[in-house]
């Protein structure tokens, strides 16, 4: 039986959560017959309340989860340091590579939904209402220098039809490199125009890659890159013209100092606001997401506890309820008998 632990404060945890049950307190990973959990800090809050839940049923296991970002969670779980890893991307083909040659074997097991939440402070000034990608770009993008006027110019130029402010500016917080968050805005958000910026010679600050190819050197700006929301969140929410994006969980917990802007869906023109309903019907483009957990395999099958707290992860009443009480949208009822089937199939 699961019992439903009502609202916590499961996003506001800053750095590694780690559920200590049983043989002592205070460790900063899990025992040798524990979980150690690592990466998306989007994610995190998912496999903690899971974790939680766990431990209420298994007091003598302890669950160790820190989220300090999707890639660099992938390195320690790509280096056999980790037995699962939370992601907010897909797995890329050079942690792939990593994995195997490691001898890394794992189950990509997708969890919930999330709509990437561009906020502002709650008693800003900006007047920003609706964005496309075309404003995304203009805000956050390589072309981008904070100034509203400048934005503006360039969002007209690119085809946007809202009004940006003509004067004032903006303070950008956002996740860093190592952050799944970060590459979902990018591709999500503004890839395809950035591309074509690029092939027009729009773009000046740019790199030569290992393969000769040019590429921007710097695909978002910002005045401040923290790899965990909760950092973004207490930014966001003390700079008078602060601008960010994050998971949902983490704008609809801070509804209080936070404010959301609706996101332009560039088939119908709507203007549509995250919130878990949009999300989870697919309303909300072109920044949702899945939210995935990477298995190791191997571990699994030689730790009864690890394979048993997947087996526990991997309930239909967890990845709906759960889910949604974290701050996220389930997902859609055949993505969640695929995950659990894909689990089944590897165990």
């Amino acid at each position: 039986m699961i019992r439903k632990c009502g609202q916590r404060a499961l996003v506001a945890t800053v750095g590694a959560l780690v559920l200590t049950i049983g043989a002592g307190s205070g460790i900063a990973v899990a025992q040798d017959n524990g979980i150690n959990v690592s990466g998306s800090s989007t994610v995190e809050p998912i496999t903690a309340l899971v974790g939680e839940l766990f431990a209420e049923e298994n007091p003598d296991v302890p669950v160790a989860v820190d989220g300090p970002g999707t890639g660099d969670g992938f390195a320690l779980f790509c280096d056999g340091e980790t037995d699962i890893s939370n992601a907010s991307r897909p797995i890329e083909e050079a942690e792939i590579a990593t994995c195997e040659s490691n001898g890394i074997e794992y189950t990509e097991l997708p969890v919930g939904l999330d709509g990437l939440s561009v906020v502002v402070n709650k008693k800003s000034s900006l007047k920003l209402k609706c964005l496309s990608q075309a404003d995304l770009y203009a805000i956050f993008g390589p072309e981008s220098t904070g100034d509203l006027a400048d934005a503006s110019a360039l969002a007209t130029e690119l085809g946007s039809t809202h009004t940006l402010p003509s004067s004032g500016s903006v303070t950008k917080f956002t996740p860093g490199p190592e952050s799944g968050t970060y590459d979902a805005f990018i591709e999500l958000g503004y890839e395809d125009i950035m591309g074509e910026r690029l092939e027009a010679g729009n773009i000046t600050d740019t790199i030569v890659n290992d393969e000769g190819e040019t590429q921007v050197a710097q695909a978002l700006i910002s005045d401040g890159q923290f790899p965990n929301d909760n950092d973004i969140v207490q930014r966001v929410a003390s700079t008078k013209d602060g601008i960010g994006f994050l998971g949902i969980a983490y704008y609809l917990q801070n509804k209080d100092k936070l404010k959301a802007v609706a996101i332009e869906d560039p088939e119908s023109g709507s203007c549509v606001k995250p919130t878990v309903k949009t999300v989870q019907s697919g309303t909300y483009l072109p920044l949702s997401r899945t939210l995935s957990i990477y298995v190791n395999n191997t571990k699994a099958s030689k730790n009864r506890a690890l394979k048993d707290f997947v087996d526990f992860y991997m309930m239909e009443e967890i990845l709906t309820d759960i889910v949604t009480e974290a701050g996220y949208a389930p997902l859609h009822d055949d993505e969640i008998q695929a995950s659990i089937e894909a689990w089944s199939s590897a165990r």
